[in-house]
């Protein structure tokens, strides 16, 4: 963890003038910041990983919340449906609920409207009270959940709070990036069997001089005939096809389409050895407060029918006070899985003399832990993204270079 000067004659340290985690604790996100170890941010730890929490918005344990703050999620959401509209399912149900309203509101303005709304007042008189108690409020209901969908927000309803976590640098941070793809078979399917027959018929007739040689097309159709009949077999069938035609199988013209994008997922292991009572208790704290987050919340007065899914979580990779942009964004995340191993090494625990009973961050508390905790982005990543940094603005323009590497005036080759 220790900041080298790579210029100049040999190696030595840096500046030893940190702010480190100063700017955190004179901001917004003072109140509740737990960080590990206690001189996180100092000389030789300029580097470190920052977790900002992010709660349900109807959350029945609240925290306080950080109003200027957006969620990641929501805020890189926003800069593509800038440009590209949206690309998930809540904007089109923000704009079909928005389109369901505008139609009712025009055909209660009709004559046709108005006559249907006298007739349904009529009926009011004969319909007892607490009935039309019991429908108004489901109707009202219905219309707050409509005005909860936005399109900007989708089923990320989360709000940032000051909740924060500040650890060192994991020694394991990797990026991947996958894209699904799927294979297709079409070879051997009844219509690709029909097609290769025909194409079979329109080379024999083209090789017989454009003569219908009855014959050599019965020749041509054979194989198809005789396979399609022995792969209905199974493998035995297949078996004696390829026996019987000189080592012939059957060509699945493999095509591959591409899917679906994949979303990142993200793992972080922090050994940690508390050095005191206060880093020890921070250190379970810490523990504590992710796997607070990462639980779900019982719906209230919904009889254990409903939850409210877990926290979510924004990281980012800070030096000396500042966001470090040599390291790639991460969009929100959730808290898939926390392992917490409190042997890395065997056990061995604190024993403060005198104490014979264990109490937390003294007496019985381990010497070391090991915290593993593995995210998955709650957003893939599209061309436009933010998380994809000033990439797709370097682009080469294609239409005006050549990136012939055989070209010498290759700008690529300079």
């Amino acid at each position: 963890m220790g900041l080298f000067n790579l210029f100049g004659d040999g190696i030595s340290f840096g500046t030893s003038a940190r702010t480190g985690t100063s700017v955190l604790t004179d901001s917004k996100y003072n109140t509740n910041l737990f960080k590990y170890p206690s001189d996180l941010g100092a000389a030789d730890k300029g580097h470190y990983i920052l977790i900002n929490i992010n709660e349900q918005t109807y959350t029945s344990f609240p925290g306080i919340r950080v109003e200027s703050a957006l969620p990641s999620v929501r805020a890189n959401r926003e800069s593509i449906a800038a440009q590209f509209g949206g690309y998930d399912t809540s904007a089109g149900a923000a704009n079909i609920s928005k389109g369901i309203q505008a139609v009712a509101d025009a055909a209660l303005d009709t004559s046709i409207g108005q006559f249907l709304k006298k007739g349904a007042d009529g009926l009011a008189s004969f319909i007892p009270d607490s009935v039309k108690g019991v429908v108004g409020d489901g109707m009202d209901e219905l219309g707050e959940y409509k005005e909860r969908i936005d399109a900007n927000i989708g089923v990320r309803t989360i709000s940032r709070i000051t909740d924060t976590i500040a650890l060192y640098m994991p020694s394991n941070l990797t990026f991947s990036y996958n894209q699904a793809y799927s294979e297709l078979r079409p070879g051997g399917t009844g219509l690709q069997t029909a097609l290769s027959f025909l194409n079979s018929a329109a080379d024999t007739y083209k090789s017989s001089g454009n003569v219908v040689d009855t014959k050599a097309m019965f020749k041509s159709l054979s194989p198809f005939l005789a396979n399609s009949l022995l792969q209905g077999a199974g493998p035995v069938g297949q078996i004696l096809f390829t026996a019987a035609s000189g080592g012939k199988v059957q060509n699945p013209m493999l095509e591959i389409l591409y899917s679906s994008p994949q979303f990142r997922e993200f793992n972080f292991d922090f050994l940690m050895f508390p050095r005191s009572e206060q880093e020890a208790l921070e250190v379970q704290n810490i523990i504590d407060r992710l796997r607070f987050h990462q639980a779900p919340e019982l719906v209230n007065n919904s009889g254990g029918y409903f939850l409210y899914p877990p926290s979510e979580f924004d990281i980012f990779f800070y030096y000396n006070g500042h966001e470090n942009p040599n390291i790639p964004k991460i969009s929100t995340c959730v808290l898939t899985t926390i392992t917490t191993d409190y042997t890395p090494g065997g056990f061995a625990a604190y024993e403060v003399e005198g104490e014979g009973v264990a109490s937390m961050g003294r007496t019985g508390m381990p010497v070391g832990i090991k915290l593993s905790l593995s995210f998955k982005e709650t957003e893939y990543i599209v061309k436009g993204s933010p998380l994809l940094g000033n990439s797709q603005r370097n682009s080469i323009k294609r239409d005006s270079v050549s990136i012939d590497p055989t070209q010498p005036k290759n700008p690529l080759r300079g």
